[in-house]
């Protein structure tokens, strides 16, 4: 285990080393070197919240996640407010804080799934849902929705969605919740009248190439140019004009100058941290552990499926960044801290493990429910 999280933080840091030769190479003709000296600050403050989080005992959480919830409560509701939240093309995401800005709905995610993971992890096996942590979550999630910022909410509801299923609530609640889930984003995209534009191009990019479907059109051109070996790094302003290149597509960047090849490195790197959360998940030394392990998993593999698919054409646009790749500061920080914290679980899983266990066995069952470590030595010190 200590090779797999070990590697878990490596594989992070190559992709953000990628994003950063990326990003680069998808700004600077238009910004020179601006972008690259803010990705390089980005990930000092990435790696910097790996570290803290890496070092804060999992159980901590249970003190630390009303705090980040109401903080991140604020600032979600700042951004609303005019003249306070930055607005761009429409949309009121950001906090300007001078030399840098800060996205909220980023750390809504991780602030929605600490403190249901924690709140699901005291209920007695087989209880239904809790409500009001539910709500708490709901509230958030409404929020980013408004800004607007739909592939943010999708991606927060599929972080929790993967918390609640860990847990040990009642099935026939989960898959209610599910179903209610999925009918509320289905129809969130279908009423609202660009969203619903998006997914009929979806269906048929050619038919709008040069108007809603342009985007992924250009997408599709990017990386077919870029066949099996690409253009090499750095050619990206003498290929196919694709918007956004440096955040929602900048996977059709990869396909552009590091073809196939690239593409498949990329894919199986995060293939690499879905399967590393997954199995820290699983082996995780409490329910309140393996829930919050597998809704940070599910979160990364959320974001990363719908902005690889949109590059590809196989899954609707959502505006979604690529974790530890595409430019943003916000995105960047959450993805370190996930990673962080799925480190720190990981390591107290394993020195639970090196532990005997006790005789009391139902004394342990009863205190894994209650989101505890099956041996509570394990994370002393931690």
């Amino acid at each position: 285990m200590s090779s797999l999280r070990s590697n878990l933080f490596l594989v992070a840091l190559g992709l953000s080393m990628l994003g950063l030769v990326m990003v680069y190479s998808a700004t600077y003709s238009e910004v020179g070197t601006d972008f690259l000296f803010q990705r390089i600050g980005h990930m000092v403050l990435g790696v910097a919240a790996f570290f803290v989080a890496s070092r804060v005992r999992y159980t901590a959480w249970r003190r630390y996640a009303p705090a980040l919830y109401l903080i991140v409560l604020v600032g979600l509701v700042l951004v609303l407010i005019p003249g306070i939240g930055t607005q761009i093309n429409g949309a009121r995401r950001w906090l300007d804080l001078g030399p840098m800005s800060i996205q909220p709905a980023e750390f809504a995610k991780l602030a929605a799934i600490l403190v249901l993971g924690c709140a699901v992890a005291r209920l007695p096996h087989g209880s239904g849902l809790p409500v009001k942590p539910l709500a708490a979550v709901g509230v958030l999630f409404i929020l980013v929705l408004v800004e607007p910022d739909f592939g943010t909410s999708v991606v927060l509801l599929s972080g929790v969605a993967g918390t609640v299923w860990a847990s040990e609530l009642r099935t026939r609640d989960l898959v209610l919740s599910g179903l209610v889930g999925f009918v509320a984003v289905t129809g969130m995209m279908v009423l609202e009248p660009y969203r619903r534009e998006r997914f009929l191009t979806f269906l048929d990019p050619w038919a709008a190439a040069d108007g809603s479907g342009y985007q992924v059109v250009q997408s599709m051109v990017a990386i077919k140019a870029g066949g099996f070996f690409g253009s090499g790094a750095g050619a990206a302003g003498q290929g196919p004009y694709v918007p956004e290149l440096g955040t929602d597509m900048i996977f059709a960047l990869i396909g552009e100058e590091l073809g196939l090849i690239g593409m498949v490195v990329v894919i199986a790197a995060f293939g690499f941290i879905a399967l590393a959360g997954l199995k820290i998940a699983m082996n995780a030394p409490s329910v309140m552990a393996r829930c919050v392990a597998a809704g940070l998993t599910t979160m990364l593999i959320a974001q990363t499926t719908f902005n690889i698919g949109a590059a590809m054409v196989v899954l609707p646009l959502a505006g979604m960044t690529l974790p530890f790749v595409s430019y943003g500061g916000s995105s960047l920080l959450v993805c370190f801290a996930a990673v962080g914290i799925l480190y720190r679980i990981s390591e107290d899983s394993e020195r639970a493990r090196e532990i005997k266990p006790p005789k009391k066995t139902a004394d342990l069952d009863r205190r894994r429910r209650h989101g505890g470590t099956r041996y509570p030595r394990a994370v002393r010190g931690g």
